[in-house]
């Protein structure tokens, strides 16, 4: 594994949520690039590139934590306008999610992983490439992601693949 091309990132993939994504995607029929629905996901936290030694560790400290359960109400649009990024996410984000959030934070910076985030928003990517305020009120999305994914993102002249090295089941009741 190069460590070059080994950026990482931890997400809930959202492929279950891809029929009533697409179909808001269609609805709102903005400029940019569309998410395909194979690459719908919910960020936890991004990596960006990691040493081997480095992915070794993340792992086994991963294998480790606990991962509840967590229902989410995406129910809100919004713009990152500066990384020309629409996304949808919760407008009260479950408290689990964001302890799981600041847990996996903290882990990752005690073993020199990513960079520290100024505040967690959990957000699924609709659009790249897009610049947009004007966004309508929307019906809301029950989302109850099903497992934890490690991702290595490549970028390619298409935009980035995503590949999922390791998946982690999340609890049920």
């Amino acid at each position: 594994m190069a460590n070059d091309d080994n950026r990482l990132f931890l997400a809930f993939p959202a492929e279950q949520l891809a029929p009533a994504l697409e179909a808001l995607q269609h609805r709102l029929a903005l400029p940019g690039r569309r998410i395909p629905p194979h690459q719908l996901h919910l960020t936890l936290h991004f990596l960006g590139q990691c040493s081997p030694e480095q992915q070794s560790s993340l792992l086994t400290q991963l294998d480790r934590l606990p991962l509840p359960g967590i229902e989410l109400e995406l129910d809100r649009l919004g713009c990152f306008p500066r990384a020309g990024v629409v996304w949808l996410g919760p407008s009260q984000p479950p408290p689990a999610l964001m302890t799981l959030a600041e847990t996996v934070e903290l882990k990752c910076r005690a073993l020199g992983i990513g960079k520290p985030h100024k505040a967690y928003r959990p957000h699924i990517t609709l659009f790249r490439h897009c610049k947009t305020h004007d966004l309508p009120v929307i019906t809301p999305v029950p989302y109850r992601p099903q497992a934890l994914c490690l991702y290595r993102s490549t970028l390619t002249d298409q935009g980035p693949v995503y590949e999922c090295l390791k998946r982690w089941l999340l609890k049920r009741d």
